[in-house]
C-alpha cells in the first residue's frame, strides 16, 4: 500500500510540476476568460458574454476559431452567426444537450444522407423569411428552441 501511495503522490507531483512549468500565456490560450479576450473577439462573441466563463475550455476554443473566421464571412453569414449565438445563449442546458445529441446523431449518418440533409437545409435557408415562417407554422410552430 505504501508503494501505491508513493506512486500516486509522484504522479500528482509530476502533474503539478507540469502545470507550474507551463507558461501563463499557454494556459490562457487554451481557455481564455472573457476579460482576456481582445476587443474584436468580445465584439463578435458578445451574445455569449454572460456565460463565457462557464463554457468548457474546449467549446471556448471552438467559438474563438469561429471568431477568427468571422471577419472573412459575407455580411449575411455574419448576421446568421450572430443570430445563432443569441439563440444558443437563450437555450436552457437541457435544450443545448438535446441540440448536441441531435448533432452527434447527424454526424453518424452515412455521407449520402448527410449530403441530402445539408442540401435540404440550404434550400430552406435560401427561402425568404416569410416562407420559412409559414413552414415552421405548418410543422408545429417555431421549434428552433426545443
Amino acid at each position: 500500500m505504501a508503494k501505491e501511495d508513493l506512486a500516486r503522490r509522484a504522479t500528482i507531483g509530476i502533474a503539478v510540476l507540469l502545470v507550474l512549468a507551463m507558461p501563463a500565456s499557454a494556459m490562457a490560450q487554451t481557455a481564455p476568460v472573457w476579460s482576456e479576450l481582445n476587443a474584436q473577439q468580445k465584439d463578435i462573441l458578445q451574445p455569449l458574454a454572460q456565460e463565457w466563463n462557464q463554457i468548457t475550455p474546449q467549446r471556448r476554443q471552438r467559438w474563438l476559431k469561429m471568431a477568427e473566421r468571422y471577419p472573412d464571412m459575407p455580411p449575411e453569414r455574419q448576421q446568421r452567426v450572430q443570430q445563432r449565438m443569441r439563440q444558443w445563449a437563450q437555450l436552457t442546458p437541457q435544450q443545448r444537450e438535446l441540440a448536441r445529441e441531435q448533432y452527434r446523431r447527424l454526424r453518424e449518418l452515412p455521407p449520402e444522407q448527410r449530403r441530402e440533409l445539408r442540401e435540404r437545409w440550404e434550400a430552406y435557408q435560401d427561402l425568404p423569411e416569410h416562407r420559412r415562417q409559414e413552414l415552421r407554422q405548418e410543422h408545429g410552430g417555431d421549434n428552433r428552441h426545443q
